[in-house]
C-alpha cells in the first residue's frame, strides 16, 4: 500500500510541475472536445420546511438541532 501512496504523490508532483498558465479551466472534460452549454435551472424553493417532522424520531433535539453524544474527550 505504501508503494501505491508514493506513486500517487509522485503523480501529483508531476502534475504540479506542468505549466498551466494561460490554460482556461474546464467545467466539464467534454468541453475540451466539443462545444458544451450549461443548462442552468432557476434557483427556487421546491419543498416546504419539514424540520419538526424530520426530527420527531430523533432521540434528542434542542432549538431545532439534533443532539448527539460526545465522542471525543
Amino acid at each position: 500500500m505504501l508503494a501505491q501512496l508514493n506513486g500517487f504523490f509522485t503523480l501529483v508532483e508531476q502534475m504540479r510541475a506542468v505549466d498551466t498558465s494561460g490554460v482556461e479551466p474546464l467545467y466539464t472534460p467534454l468541453s475540451a472536445v466539443q462545444q458544451v452549454s450549461l443548462r442552468l435551472r432557476e434557483d427556487r424553493v421546491t419543498e416546504s420546511n419539514q424540520r419538526e417532522l424530520n426530527q420527531r424520531s430523533a432521540p434528542a433535539v434542542e432549538d431545532g438541532l439534533f443532539l448527539v453524544p460526545k465522542v471525543i474527550e
